[in-house]
């Protein structure tokens, strides 16, 4: 007899829950609804450690999609609270252009993203591009647009977070419950089944 190999957890589940608080979180800020000292720990908390944690679990399943995307938006946010720090101390501050030049580098590495995440479903690539948008929209701001165009982008981030909200409970209920309760919809094409050896079931059109 063989011994059974068992079931490991999917991180998929903390890394959403992490993308989801943080981003609710930093945009409620954003839009004045709540001071910067909440975003500051639970960004560092929840948005850093939280997803970079995720990603790294990934490296183990062999998730190369998931370890970079965790990874990537776990230390973007773990850079952000340095700037606040910094900020309110007086030192090595990230402030106007150099600020959107740090979020143009995460909104174009959204986009390079959803591509891949399109071979999945269609709520993943529509999260990503929502991301890069609100994220480009920013940018506009910290470059000395209107702030019109910073609002505008925290309500594509909003609805990025909600749609997070949306796979979490998707996967969770997947991975708990043994079935799908709400349709991701459809890949927006397929690819070689060598080039993904570790997609799960609930990560597929439901």
């Amino acid at each position: 007899m063989t011994a059974r190999t068992p079931r490991l957890a999917d991180p998929g589940l903390i890394g959403l829950l992490g993308f989801v608080i943080a981003t609710l979180t930093a945009q409620l800020e954003h839009l004045g609804l709540q001071n910067e000292s909440p975003v500051f720990w639970v960004g560092a908390v929840f948005g850093g450690v939280v997803q970079v944690t995720a990603g790294m679990l990934s490296y183990f399943s062999g998730d190369d999609f998931h370890f970079i995307v965790y990874n990537a938006f776990g230390w973007y946010w773990i850079c952000m609270p340095g700037f606040l720090l910094g900020g309110e101390l007086g030192f090595f501050e990230v402030e106007g252009p150099a600020r959107g030049v740090f979020t143009l580098m995460f909104a174009v590495l959204a986009v390079v993203f959803a591509v891949s995440a399109a071979s999945r479903n269609t709520v993943l690539p529509v999260t990503l591009l929502a991301v890069s948008a609100g994220l480009g929209l920013q940018t506009v701001t910290a470059f000395g647009g209107p702030t019109v165009f910073g609002a505008a982008g925290s309500a594509a981030l909003l609805l990025a977070s909600g749609l997070a909200a949306y796979m979490l409970i998707e996967k969770f209920y997947a991975r708990t419950l043994g079935r799908h309760l709400l349709p991701l919809g459809p890949s927006w094409f397929t690819i070689a089944a060598t080039a993904r050896p570790s997609v799960t079931p609930d990560e597929t059109d439901s």
